[in-house]
């Protein structure tokens, strides 16, 4: 994981979520391996679900946002 991978993985493990969803599972796994497994790397779509997950919560960690608003998968979902 990449230190801003570490960052996201960390806040996101603070916010709320909807019990027993998939977000919060995902949210989950991926706050132990920033925590005790930070040498793996991600896979293409974990590194998107990170930062779309960031965007959805973007309400309660408003600051790692504004950190990578930048990133394509950090706005909206377009069809």
């Amino acid at each position: 994981m990449t230190p801003e991978e570490i960052l996201i993985a960390k806040n996101l493990g603070t916010v709320k979520t909807l019990p027993g969803s998939w977000a919060k599972k995902f949210i989950t796994v991926m706050h132990y391996k920033a925590e005790h497994l930070a040498g793996i790397d991600l896979t293409d779509s974990q590194k998107e679900w990170l930062f779309r997950l960031l965007y959805t919560y973007r309400k309660q960690i408003p600051d790692i946002y504004k950190k990578f608003n930048w990133h394509p998968f950090c706005k909206p979902k377009r069809a």
